[in-house]
């Protein structure tokens, strides 16, 4: 799949958005440790340095075109901005304005993410786990604790990667495709939660409120995403 904004005559439904987004992502993991291996090199001078970090600049996007990056992938921008001539064309690649996450973070329309009921359930669990996790001593933390936390931070994560796709008929797909990954994230979160019981850190009353909120927030995530993909049948924006 190329790495272009990905319409074309006809809506994207969630199996081919889902495709894009695996794309997406390993070209995302590829490129991030492209840099790495750069900046291991060459670190990044004092951009407050202008002549430094100008040709720091200029090797870092000849190292990215020496390993595949083109600039009209949806991968890491930034370091294209620079190149006024290919701004105009950076617009029509880039129409959401973050590559990375499909969001414009001055979309009015994104206060109402912060509003939405099931991306504040999702939010509120992810506090919760997460102020319980750091309170605990490090020596009671286990594999089991630090993946459950990590599949409970991301289900806010995608429902706004996916809220910030789109509710049109031609980003509806998109939508759908983050929601389910926030459901395959509480689902394995819930796992987990019943695994850890047994820990010698999880009491029967922080285990029941955490299950009961994780629960909640699983249901509320099909019960969004059984909505979208009616609206997306429909046709309705």
């Amino acid at each position: 799949m190329s790495g272009t904004f990905p319409f074309d005559d006809e809506a994207w439904d969630e199996e081919r958005w889902e495709a894009f987004l695996r794309d997406h992502d390993k070209r995302v993991d590829h490129y991030m440790e492209v840099i790495f291996r750069f900046m291991r090199k060459h670190p990044m001078p004092d951009p407050e340095d202008e002549a430094a970090f100008a040709t720091w600049r200029a090797s870092l996007r000849a190292w990215m075109r020496d390993k595949g990056w083109r600039c009209d992938d949806l991968i890491l921008p930034f370091f294209w901005f620079a190149e006024e001539h290919l701004e105009e064309d950076l617009d029509d690649v880039f129409p959401f304005g973050g590559a990375t996450s499909f969001i414009d973070p001055e979309d009015e329309n994104l206060d109402a993410l912060q509003h939405l009921p099931v991306y504040q359930g999702a939010c509120d669990l992810s506090v919760e786990v997460l102020d319980w996790a750091y309170a605990l001593s490090g020596d009671d933390k286990d594999s089991r604790l630090v993946h459950f936390c990590a599949h409970v931070a991301q289900i806010p994560a995608h429902v706004a990667r996916g809220y910030g796709i789109g509710h049109e008929r031609d980003t509806l797909g998109g939508n759908i495709a983050c929601v389910k990954r926030g459901l395959s994230d509480a689902n394995a979160a819930l796992d987990l939660l019943a695994r850890m019981k047994p820990a010698l850190y999880m009491d029967p009353a922080t285990y029941r409120r955490l299950y009961e909120q994780a629960y909640e927030v699983r249901n509320a995530l099909a019960l969004y995403l059984q909505d979208l993909r009616d609206r997306f049948d429909l046709g309705v924006d």
